[in-house]
């Protein structure tokens, strides 16, 4: 019994320890289109730690001055934009759900929320596209 237990406490500590694995900068670059009907061509387009693209509404903003916090759950991802008069900031939750799904939630003009709520803000959900490159084994003849 206590071999079992021992054994049930491990394969517990290592699932924790999977799950509970800090998030980076790397695990987000990429493009990520937004999902949904009224959204229909939105994306969060993040090439570099220097290039950040938003497509939002049918407009391409470039994002400045942006910090995350990935010590948060879920991390926080605060940035500005330039709209046509003025600087925009933008609070926001970010949490990643798996390898392809972005959970994001936006706070403009409002104060962000500690976690996802449906009384503030607009949630997005973001989907990773599939890289452009053709894979490795189409290339061969």
């Amino acid at each position: 019994m206590k071999k079992l237990l021992f054994t049930a406490g491990i394969f517990l500590l290592i699932s924790i320890a999977g799950l509970a694995q800090p998030k980076k900068f790397q695990d987000i670059i990429g493009r990520w289109d937004i999902v949904g009907e009224q959204n229909a061509g939105g994306a969060l387009e993040i090439i570099d730690s220097s290039t950040i693209i938003l497509t939002y509404m049918g407009e391409k903003k470039q994002i400045h001055d942006y910090k995350i916090d990935f010590s948060k759950s879920p991390f926080w991802f605060d940035f500005s934009t330039r709209d046509t008069a003025s600087v925009v900031n933008i609070k926001s939750l970010m949490e990643i759900v798996n390898d392809t799904v972005i959970k994001w939630q936006l706070f403009v003009d409002e104060d962000r929320t500690p976690h996802f709520t449906a009384s503030k803000g607009e949630m997005l959900y973001l989907k990773k596209t599939k890289s452009d490159q053709p894979s490795l084994s189409s290339t061969r003849q």
